[in-house]
């Protein structure tokens, strides 16, 4: 009978271990089935933002694109403006010509114009002193009678 104990306890304690290891094992397997969700959470949240840059990365590229397509109008702007710039200068330079011959036209023109009072003032103090002779003779005469 003392087998039968000792085999009983035997059995009892290996129950006893057995129970405890498969609580062991439950606490595992629930803590392996905790960490199964929160890496399938954690995946989840990766392609999420995966997406989420795959998206960015797509705008960013659209924003290129589109800042290519800008500076290629720029450049046509750049040219435009450039040749604008060119023919107002162009114009400038015509005007100021244009603007120079009709000054140099008035400068002679007032050249002359100062030049015809001169001219007549001479005439007129030459006739003066004409006048004047011939007053002095027609009065000597005039006083000779």
């Amino acid at each position: 009978m003392e087998e039968k104990t000792i085999l009983a306890q035997i059995l009892q304690v290996l129950d006893l271990y057995a129970s405890d290891m498969r609580k062991q094992f439950e606490a595992l397997h629930e803590k392996f089935d905790s960490l199964q969700r929160q890496v399938q959470a954690l995946s989840e949240q990766t392609n999420t933002m995966n997406k989420r840059i795959e998206d960015m990365d797509k705008r960013i590229e659209d924003m290129d694109k589109r800042m290519e397509g800008m500076n290629g109008r720029m450049k046509g702007m750049d040219g435009r403006i450039e040749e604008m710039d060119g023919r107002f200068e162009r114009q400038i330079a015509q005007l100021e010509r244009t603007v120079n011959e009709r000054f140099e036209r008035l400068e002679a023109k007032l050249g002359h114009i100062r030049v015809e009072p001169v001219e007549t003032q001479e005439t007129v103090d030459f006739h003066s002193v004409k006048i004047a002779q011939h007053d002095r003779k027609i009065r000597h005469l005039l006083h000779a009678r």
